[in-house]
């Protein structure tokens, strides 16, 4: 245990994981403030920066890899965050970008707390599928805060998810749009919140990433846009996006930067944690159909059968179609790809091209129920099995009305191991010729 002492207006540094409590006068962190007595918690890992507000007292009980250390000048911006950050929350929208590592959760955390401190009733959406916090990697996630304060939004509970099957927006971000939009909109009109923060992935440079954050800003058309700014990968977002209301923060220096390997490891950690312990799930594709790929378990008739498999040469498993898509399951094919036929286009897959990739189970209104691991289709019954988590109640699982299927393929682990990237481009054509059925 560390004894620390700040004299009013000096910061202390506190990298968990840590349980902090205050023995004397008052510390702010976070856009919070804590009175003597305080005890606060901060997650391994994860690195806060404190401020004394008057001469102050701490104890200090750090965990393995935890530290407390003294910034020196210029190190953090606390203060001019403050100065800045004083725009009326009170029935506002605020959306968060910047690059990764750049300070947005740390930024959507204080805005969180400053208006729980007014007695707000707050929303967030967590946009970022990558390093979600809310819920697990795939998804965009909501969540509501009834007053309290919290040192990371891991604290807070999701209400409401849309699986978007990917970590990576760059070919799939036409679907954020819709998600982050339906959540904004749940917010306001069901739950109605006072106040919305929306805290945004790091995707930033290049025409692809202004091109969606654009989108992203023209559907929820936000009050305030914040972008964190940590050298000069911003510049084309803000150039590009054009607005007025826009507000330009630093990121410290000494903010706390993951690699690659890191980041993944935090995603296999997040499925991990949400799918187990687990159990098996058989779902029958008539009663609950897969809504983003041709796999009805009807098949198709025989001649057209025929005919399909004499055109492009190949002995299929199994065919089967949706709109103007058809699906041939054939081991003659050794990698998915697209051909196209007369009247639409085919998706040729190997068998058990399945085992192992994320979906979500979606109800009636394409919320998320569950993320599962997809592991077998049985294609003369139509039947898919699916691992689930053994949370899962009677009542949850009875609402599932769709299989949306995702990109990403995992292990046994719950580990990444390969993408099943074709799904986007099926998705784009279903969606484009969706008057067509073959």
């Amino acid at each position: 245990m560390d004894q620390v002492k700040l004299s009013g207006g000096e910061y202390v540094r506190i990298e968990g994981p840590a349980m902090i409590e205050v023995l004397r006068g008052k510390l702010y962190i976070l856009g919070a403030q804590y009175d003597e007595g305080s005890r606060v918690t901060i997650l391994r890992a994860r690195r806060v920066v404190a401020k004394a507000i008057s001469d102050t007292e701490l104890s200090v009980i750090l965990g393995p890899g935890g530290f407390v250390d003294k910034p020196k000048a210029g190190e953090e911006m606390i203060d001019e965050w403050d100065s800045k950050l004083s725009m009326e929350l009170k029935g506002s929208v605020i959306m968060v970008m910047g690059a990764m590592d750049s300070g947005k959760t740390t930024i959507t955390t204080i805005l969180v707390n400053k208006a729980s401190s007014m007695r707000l009733k707050v929303g967030v959406v967590d946009a970022d599928p990558g390093q979600n916090d809310l819920g697990p990697p795939t998804t965009v996630s909501c969540s509501i805060l009834r007053g309290g304060r919290i040192t990371h939004l891991s604290y807070m509970s999701p209400i409401k998810q849309i699986f978007l099957g990917s970590t990576n927006l760059e070919g799939n971000w036409y679907r954020a749009v819709y998600a982050v939009t339906k959540l904004v909109d749940y917010l306001r009109k069901v739950e109605s919140v006072d106040f919305i923060v929306i805290n945004t992935d790091g995707w930033v440079e290049g025409e692809g990433a202004v091109e969606y954050k654009r989108a992203l800003v023209n559907s929820i058309k936000p009050n305030y846009i914040i972008i964190m700014r940590k050298g000069d990968e911003v510049n084309g977002l803000i150039n590009g996006l054009g607005v007025s209301n826009m507000l330009i923060l630093n990121a410290p220096p000494s903010m706390r930067v993951r690699d690659r390997n890191d980041r993944k490891i935090h995603r296999d950690m997040g499925y991990g944690r949400y799918l187990s312990p687990s159990r098996e799930l058989t779902l029958n594709l008539s009663q609950v159909p897969v809504v983003n790929m041709p796999l009805t378990g009807r098949g198709l008739d025989g001649n057209l059968m025929r005919l399909i498999s004499s055109y492009l040469k190949v002995k299929p498993i199994y065919m089967d179609s949706l709109k103007n898509v058809v699906m041939i399951v054939s081991s003659m094919v050794k990698e998915p790809m697209l051909r196209s036929i007369p009247g639409g286009v085919a998706v040729l897959l190997q068998p058990n091209w399945e085992n192992g990739l994320l979906v979500g189970l979606e109800d009636k209104d394409g919320f998320l129920i569950t993320l599962a691991v997809l592991r077998r289709i049985y294609y003369n019954s139509g039947r898919i099995v699916v691992t689930i988590p053994k949370r899962l109640s009677s009542l949850e699982l009875d609402s599932i009305r769709g299989i949306r299927v995702g990109s990403i393929r995992v292990n046994e682990q719950f580990e990444e191991v390969d993408k099943f990237s074709i799904i986007y481009k099926i998705e784009k054509i279903i969606s484009e010729n969706g008057a067509n059925q073959l």
